[in-house]
């Protein structure tokens, strides 16, 4: 069977791309887009080889192509989407750490007249305090209600046309409407709120890091990822324990990654009856 040449390959990777993104609202990694490529390439009765096409490799191919934005991470596969997706393709470059929940909302619940919000690092506490209280620690300056809007109108604009119409007519709504019914409609779609849950983590956390960084306030302060010490008795009780609450953890984590993020903001039950419920669903 003969090769394909080089324009037909270029255009049959950037339909590749474009076809997965608008499935599946989140970058590709590239062993799966060289993979479509073979076997759409054997559905035209012809090949694929980089080889052939005089590059030495299949990521020296996808580097020619403007059309493709493409994505590095250390150790691991490289992320491949639409150039007019970069914003969302960097989001997906590395883990993040996950924040404390008081930070999340310190940062990103919009301001209440009146009153100021403070970190006191002796306490390790979000405090909301009246304004011109005498009380010390950092001051905390929430995520301005038109940058979290230019957030959501930039995520949308790197959606495929028909979704990316949907969310910004969402946004076209006064007050609190725009946000309610930009979650709404992702919530119309899992694989779209799932990138955006994505996406909004990756710039909050951004912030949170920079507001960090300036006021030398250490990374195990503000990420989930610190640890409260244990008390409890050793031996095979508490190594049970202990992995009863990663089992439970992992539980959660699966739940929430699955909701917007104004969503989550707005629980309010037990997680153990959150628990329940995953279980009795299972």
């Amino acid at each position: 069977m003969p090769n394909l040449d080089l324009a037909q390959s270029r255009q049959l990777l950037v339909r590749v791309i474009e076809e997965g993104y608008a499935h599946r609202h989140s970058p590709l990694p590239g062993a799966y887009v060289k993979a479509q490529l073979l076997s759409r390439a054997l559905d035209q009765e012809a090949t694929f080889n980089e080889r052939e096409l005089g590059f030495k490799s299949f990521l020296d191919f996808v580097k020619s192509v403007p059309e493709v934005g493409i994505q590095g991470r250390s150790g691991s596969d490289v992320l491949l989407a639409p150039i007019t997706a970069s914003d969302v393709l960097s989001a997906f470059a590395s883990p993040l750490p996950r924040l404390r929940r008081d930070f999340w909302r310190a940062f990103i619940e919009f301001p209440v007249p009146n009153t100021v919000r403070l970190y006191d690092p002796n306490e390790d506490k979000i405090l909301h305090e009246d304004a011109g209280t005498a009380r010390p620690g950092i001051v905390i300056e929430p995520v301005p209600r038109e940058t979290q809007l230019q957030w959501r109108r930039t995520f949308s604009e790197e959606q495929p046309d028909r979704l990316k119409a949907s969310l910004l007519a969402a946004l076209e709504g006064t007050g609190t409407a725009a946000f309610n019914e930009f979650a709404r409609r992702l919530r119309e779609n899992p694989s779209v709120m799932r990138a955006w849950n994505r996406f909004v983590q990756k710039l909050i956390t951004d912030h949170v890091s920079a507001w960090a960084a300036a006021n030398n306030v250490a990374e195990d302060c503000w990420s989930a990822g610190k640890q409260t010490s244990y008390s409890g008795g050793g031996g095979t009780d508490g190594a049970a324990s202990k992995v009863q609450n990663i089992s439970q953890r992992a539980e959660l984590y699966n739940l929430f990654d699955s909701l917007p993020i104004e969503d989550l903001l707005q629980l309010r039950v037990p997680l153990g009856w959150v628990l329940k419920v995953i279980r009795d669903k299972g």
